[in-house]
């Protein structure tokens, strides 16, 4: 089983939007909620008992996880397995906005 997946936002879809984002997820049967993270923001190994997804709508933000380095981007979707440890910190200077569900 794989323990995570990143989707990259497709260029037919136009610009990334909060609302696109929140629509998918919703198709899905998902109820995502919004979060904000702010430049400095450091969050150490953990782990979730659900399955996640994480959408980034703005700004960027490194996730370690499997030993992997990873920059998520406006329309970057990481889905990570249940009980997978990640960390995660804000990259740069700018306000990280995702929507994140769990499943």
């Amino acid at each position: 089983m794989q323990t995570f997946t990143v989707t990259r936002w497709p260029a037919t879809a136009g610009q990334v939007t909060i609302n696109k984002i929140r629509a998918r997820l919703e198709q899905e049967g998902l109820k995502p909620s919004r979060f904000d993270l702010m430049p400095g923001d450091v969050y150490g190994d953990h782990a979730h008992a659900d399955a996640e997804i994480r959408w980034v709508v703005n700004g960027r933000m490194r996730v370690c996880v499997d030993g992997k380095e990873l920059i998520l981007e406006p329309g970057d979707r990481l889905d990570l397995a249940a009980n997978v440890v990640h960390s995660a910190e804000v990259f740069g200077d700018e306000v990280v906005v995702t929507l994140c569900a769990s499943s």
